[in-house]
């Protein structure tokens, strides 16, 4: 589920069953594979690859500077 506040550029490729947090921000060469979960108020941007069953914690910066 990807909640709808949640802002995913086109180009992300995000799977199926990947869950994103209220407020997230995923860029457009980001990629996220199965099982991923994804708290609320993250950033992921950058080429950022992210494989299979991990949890991201809320107000994470991923793939630049904080």
């Amino acid at each position: 589920m990807i909640h709808p506040t949640a802002l995913i550029a086109p180009g992300a490729r995000l799977a199926a069953d990947v869950e994103v947090g209220a407020y997230t921000i995923i860029g457009a060469h980001v990629e996220i594979d199965a099982g991923t979960r994804i708290g609320p108020h993250a950033v992921i941007t950058g080429h950022t690859r992210i494989g299979k069953g991990n949890h991201i914690f809320q107000f994470v910066s991923l793939g630049e500077i904080p």
